[in-house]
């Protein structure tokens, strides 16, 4: 089956079926318990990533 093929089935479709097509929401997916420690690591990162990023940035304006 090749990459391209629900893009040709859209373009299949008249301009109302394919409108109802791409505003149907797809059911959220199921995650398994390491790509959730993944997710759960990574917002850890940003939140301490974020803390250095503040207290050096209001370090250097007391400077």
């Amino acid at each position: 089956m090749s990459e391209n093929r629900p893009r040709e089935l859209l373009e299949a479709l008249d301009p109302d079926q394919r409108q109802s097509a791409l505003q149907t929401p797809l059911p959220r997916r199921r995650l398994g318990p390491g790509i959730l420690a993944l997710l759960w690591t990574l917002r850890i990162y940003v939140l301490l990533a974020v803390g250095v990023v503040v207290y050096a940035f209001v370090r250097s304006l007391l400077r």
